[in-house]
């Protein structure tokens, strides 16, 4: 055991060795490659900033550019490229060919470690340069000049500024101590490269001390790496790649997609990170000695990233319904993604608000030298280059290229040289870059328009002669900017636009003309009053705002003027921005789905055409149709997802006998009222519903044909009022008494026992045939407490003493209800289409978590069970810890038969509960109770567009299948009718969106459920014990399997093939192998050869005789296996010891030992270690 023991820990060992010298190479790898990036960085910018810059000073072109100014942009620049180009070299021939973990390159930084002191002036300067910088952004030439310096060295107006480039070697120079340090954790102890790894860790750190501002950059960078440290399950870069300081950090409630959960975020410079804390449940454990304090859970570029303040007490669709209280939204542009943000205090909302603006402003002023346009540039340089180039003459020419004469071009190659000459660039790679620029801007295309710009005999024309150049116009730049502008405006912390009172009426989201003018200026947008007031005017003249009289042009006074952007998201005014492509409004539709059957040719139901809308007509009694729910008067929207109320009532007609002929149900979409009062007569035989629930009580079934079913009173609608009475909050029995204290006929005179109940829920009616069939004989009645309305209740109201009413007066709410709006749009193709966008309640989701709360109670009934079963133990538990043993489980069984009775409580109420779907959020705390296992606020948003078939087809337009059958005559009658509908092609989008339970529950102080029982170190033991059960059920299933197979390889060489295949024809019940083995009589003996048994580690069989004794059968004493045979049971054998061995090994685990250290008292000298 001690040398298996041994071998085990050398084994685990090596891995971790290899694992180490694995990881050595990446970091080895990650060095290299960031050491050539930097020099690449460093070559650009020399090339494409410092040279032009010091031409341009030697020129005097431009008076803010000289010799002095390019000293303090760049300082030393040069000679920290030349010592980085030889520290280049060096690493690439420690590292040739390739990164190893054997190689070594301590000893480069130990040979430039002085020569790294080159960075002290760079780093003493750059606090100068950036400010020096700042102000040169501010003058306009000069940030032309450097986005065509930008441009001509290859790089793209959204890469990094030249502020960014200016810093790199002070993060280059702070790198390089972050990165010894991972090499080291990452390089054994007895690697020749570990000594000198320690002593250029310690040379770069001193190296870093002894610059200022390195230092500061690199003590911020070790607290970011360190912060890093302690996440779990980190994603995406490095945090020291991309941020160079925590701005904020603090504990947030984060609402997504429905769930309210505690998160810590961290705002950076950059980035904006959210994680979980992590909680440490044991002390010893590894979760808390691995450093790890919280665990990822996502991360936002703030550079995509929008937000908007929220008002205390909003409720909208991001917040899932749940009230927002020191909320903001943050919104992910790049995913287009939203979630809310609550802080605990204004204070702290405010904090943060705060420090998203700062690092929004720090961002923006970064980029200042970015904001020049680029299209502007490109198109005045192109336009300076064509009337330069027609003036050569002999560049801008008539050419012949395979039979095809090209007037006014002019080729690649040429180009590229004719820059040269003029000293427009430098290199052949700074022409290409400008000729693609203009490419891509619109100034040159290539003459067939397949080619990008290539410094070849390709042909190029200016779009200025043949007459495809289209300037950028006003139009454009204002449409950008006023979208800008618009989100902008909607993401302040302190909001610019707001509701006004202004002459005795309130205008909503408006903002005054001069206060905008203000802001605009202030931003930094527009530079005078007399420029923000020109782009006012723009913004209207292009749509996007308007007086809120349509009085006044945009002017610098206090008008009121207001987003259409705003006006349509609140519905209140489109009539100025209705144009032909806009979706316009139909319809609101407030309705409920029918499902309804045909029955003898019919579906019960007749319609009428009343102002070109389908209405109902009449509803046969005792149809389908009544006890589906339809009423007279009723509009129809739409059947079989046809939106009928929008087609000729003719057409509608036809659509209903296709349907007919089909035989095949429909689906009607009926408008309803979320709640309306129905009014059933008196009757003798008795009002003919049942009840059930209650808080509110739902009427459980409806009798075909009776007076409730006539009145209007549907299965699934929940009582609210009975004569004006409020029973919402009621107890079923006060209901009942209610109802009862109503009527005339409180006892029914005559008891109509055959009435045919149509239920809310097929489960409903499961539950009452099974009652029925339990019923004994002459117990047809039933209860009417659990039943009947109309049954053996009697109450005494009152009001009821006053005298008797004719009906009762039930105000009931529907259920499952849609809504939503119906759109029109005319597409580009110039087709009429029609959209439905829709709310539906789900159903079932009640019924399902009473399903689950009675699936959990029996699981605790059985665990009950099976704690009863203890008391057996007593023989084996000491005497003098009987009592304490008998107190604990009796304790612990009290607890989970409360649990139980409250899970069949909770299922009871679910069963009959159908309202409310949506309720508001609320932050008092009330008890547990049957709703916080379900989701209270859960909706289907589907939208559906439905527009004209091109095709004469009918095929399945309609969703509805025809007879395959050969017509008969009464099909060719309808034929020419169903040829008068106008196919129509459908397609649904679903969105399924759940909340999480609006309420907040309060349960027992230590909790409730599981968390009741046990404490925190419990439910650890709990879940060691549940993996220690599966890894052993696993397992032992593996055994069972080879014990199979073993079984099924010694019957084949028993038995004959024709016994095996009778016996597999025939069916007998399953024996176990101790009965199989008695019954067979048959024994098994194995003869090994003792040089062949070390084969698989086990006492295996390499080669062996089978004994076979039968009773009462003459074979042979002696059978020979086959080789084949042989090492399939080998292979089988070899598992099964292995399975064997796992067992073990899990029995001898610190989790049994645990255990039996826990139950040492109860079980004395009982153990497993060291006796299995």
């Amino acid at each position: 055991w001690r040398r298996w023991a041994g071998a085990a820990a050398r084994s685990t060992s090596a891995r971790d060795l290899e694992k180490q010298l694995r990881l050595r190479v990446c970091v080895l790898s990650e060095l290299q490659k960031t050491e050539r990036d930097y020099v690449g960085t460093l070559e650009f910018l020399v090339s494409a900033f410092l040279h032009r810059m010091n031409q341009c000073a030697a020129s005097k072109v431009d008076k803010n550019v000289t010799e002095e100014t390019v000293k303090m942009l760049f300082s030393n620049i040069e000679d920290i490229l030349a010592v980085h180009k030889e520290f280049l070299k060096v690493v690439e021939e420690c590292l040739h060919p390739e990164p190893n973990a054997q190689q070594e390159v301590g000893t480069c930084f130990l040979h430039f470690k002085d020569k790294f002191r080159i960075y002290d002036e760079y780093c003493s300067n750059h606090e100068k340069a950036q400010k020096l910088l700042f102000e040169l952004n501010k003058i306009r030439t000069i940030r032309t000049f450097l986005l065509n310096c930008m441009l001509l060295g290859g790089r793209k107006n959204t890469d990094v500024p030249l502020e960014g480039y200016l810093v790199t070697p002070i993060q280059r120079i702070c790198k390089y101590p972050l990165l010894l340090k991972e090499l080291l954790k990452r390089t054994p102890r007895k690697h020749s490269d570990y000594a000198a790894v320690v002593e250029a860790l310690q040379a770069m750190k001193a190296v870093c001390s002894n610059i200022n501002e390195a230092k500061r950059q690199m003590e911020k960078l070790e607290v970011l790496e360190e912060w890093q440290s302690h996440i779990e399950g980190w994603e995406g870069s490095n945090i020291t790649d991309t941020c160079t300081e925590m701005l904020m950090c603090g504990v947030l409630l984060k609402i997504s997609s429905g769930n309210i959960q505690e998160r810590v975020f961290f705002l950076f410079d950059n980035l904006l990170v959210y994680c979980k804390r992590k909680h440490r449940r044991l002390k010893n454990s590894k979760a808390s000695t691995d450093g790890h304090r919280y665990l990822f859970r996502g991360r936002i570029n703030t550079e995509v990233m929008e937000v908007e303040n929220v008002d205390d007490g909003t409720a909208d669709f991001h917040s899932s319904g749940h009230i927002v209280v020191n909320g903001w939204k943050i919104h992910n542009t790049a995913k287009n993604k939203w979630f809310v943000c609550m802080a605990k205090t204004p204070e702290e909302k405010h904090e943060w608000l705060e420090a998203i603006l700062k690092e929004r402003e720090r961002r923006k002023g970064l980029k200042l030298g970015m904001e020049q346009d680029t299209w502007v540039m490109i198109s005045e340089q192109g336009e300076k280059l064509y009337k330069m180039m027609c003036k050569q003459g002999n560049l801008i020419k008539d050419r012949k290229r395979k039979l095809t004469t090209f007037p006014k071009c002019f080729l690649g190659s040429e180009f590229v040289s004719w820059l040269l000459e003029i000293g427009e660039i430098h290199r052949p790679e700074e022409g290409v870059h400008l000729g693609q620029a203009l490419l891509e801007n619109g100034i040159i295309h290539h003459v067939t328009d397949k080619h990008q710009f290539k410094p070849e005999q390709m042909l190029y024309r200016f779009r200025y002669d043949d007459g495809t150049f289209y300037p950028r116009n006003e139009m454009q730049d204002v449409i950008s900017k006023g979208v800008r502008l618009y989100c902008r405006l909607h993401s302040l912390f302190t909001p610019v636009i707001r509701d006004k009172d202004y002459h005795l009426r309130t205008y909503k989201s408006v903002v005054m003309a001069n206060k905008l003018i203000d802001w605009l200026i202030a931003q930094g947008d527009c530079r005078t009053r007399e420029e923000a007031m020109i782009f006012g005017v723009g913004l209207c003249d292009n749509g996007f705002m308007h007086h809120v009289l349509e009085k006044s042009e945009f002017k610098d006074e206090p008008l009121l003027f207001r987003f259409f952007a705003d006006e349509e998201m609140e519905g209140s005014n489109m009539k100025h921005r209705l144009m032909k492509h806009d979706l316009k409004v139909v319809e609101n539709v407030i309705a409920k789905s029918l499902l309804i059957k045909s029955n003898e040719g019919s579906y019960g139901f007749g319609l009428e055409d009343k102002n070109k809308v389908p209405i109902i007509k009449l509803v046969e009694k005792g149809s389908n149709a009544e006890m589906a729910g339809m009423e007279v008067g009723k509009k129809i929207f739409a059947i079989n997802g046809d939106l009928v109320f929008m087609r000729p009532f003719n057409e509608v007609d036809c659509f209903l006998k296709s349907c007919l002929n089909s035989r095949k149900p429909l689906r009607v979409l009926v408008s309803t009222k979320p709640r309306e009062t129905v009014k059933i007569p008196d009757s003798a035989e008795g009002l003919g519903f049942q009840i059930r629930g209650y808080g509110p009580s739902v009427v459980h079934a409806v009798g075909r044909g009776t007076v409730a079913a006539a009145a209007g009173l549907h299965p699934g609608q929940c009582i609210i009022k009975v004569n004006g009475i409020n029973v919402s909050k009621e107890t079923h029995a006060s209901v009942i008494a209610h109802v009862t204290a109503c009527r005339k006929y409180r006892r029914p005179t005559k008891v109509n026992y055959s009435i045919q109940w149509v239920y809310n829920s097929v489960e409903s009616a499961q539950e009452d045939l099974q009652k029925s069939h339990s019923r004994p004989a002459g117990d047809e009645a039933g209860d009417a407490f659990d039943c009947k309305v109309e049954g053996e209740f009697l109450f005494f109201s009152p009001r009821s003493l006053q005298g008797d009413f004719e009906h009762v007066s039930l105000t009931v709410d529907n259920v499952h209800l849609e809504y939503g709006v119906v759109y029109e749009y005319d597409s580009t193709a110039g087709i009429k289409c029609n959209v439905v966008e829709k709310m539906i309640e789900p159903k079932g989701f009640f019924s399902l978590t009473a399903k689950i709360l009675e699936a959990l109670a029996k699981s605790d009934d059985h665990f009950v069970q099976n704690c009863t079963s203890l008391n057996s133990l007593n023989e084996v538990i000491p005497t003098d810890l009987q009592s304490k043993f008998s107190a604990v489980c009796s304790e612990k069984i009290e607890h989970i038969c409360q649990r139980i009775s409250s899970y069949k409580k909770f299922s009871r109420v679910l069963k009959n509960r159908a309202w409310p779907t949506f309720k508001q959020a609320k932050s008092k705390i009330s008890p547990l109770h049957s709703s916080d296992f379900c989701p209270t606020n859960c909706h289907v948003n589907v939208m559906e567009v439905s527009y004209p078939k091109t095709s004469t087809s009918l095929g399945s337009a309609f969703g509805v299948q025809l007879d395959n059958r050969k017509p008969n005559s009464h099909d060719k009658e309808n034929k020419s009718e169903q040829g008068k509908l106008s196919p129509m092609v459908y397609i649904q989008h679903t969105i399924t969106t759940m909340a999480a339970p609006s309420g907040l529950s309060l349960g027992q102080q230590d909790g409730h459920g599981l968390r009741y029982l046990l404490k925190e170190e419990d439910l650890e033991t709990q879940d060691i014990y549940h993996k220690l059960l599966g890894k052993l059920q696993t397992a032992l299933k593996e055994v069972e399997l080879c014990v199979c197979q073993i079984d099924d390889l010694l019957s084949s060489i028993t038995h004959s093939p024709k016994l095996e295949r009778k016996a597999s024809e025939s069916i007998a019940p399953a024996d176990s192998d101790n009965e199989k083995g008695e019954r067979n009589s048959k024994r098994v003996c194995f003869n090994m050869v003792g040089d062949e048994q070390e084969d698989s580690g086990h006492d295996t069989i390499s080669k062996c005789l089978v004994f076979f004794l039968y009773l009462g059968d003459e074979l042979p004493l002696n059978v020979r296996i086959s080789h084949d045979k042989q090492d399939k049971i080998h292979s089988c054998l070899e598992h099964l010891f292995s399975q064997v061995d796992s067992i073990t090994n899990l029995l001898k685990g610190q989790a049994v030992v645990r255990a039996f250290e826990q139950t040492k008292y109860l079980t004395p000298g009982r153990g497993l270690q060291g006796k299995v």
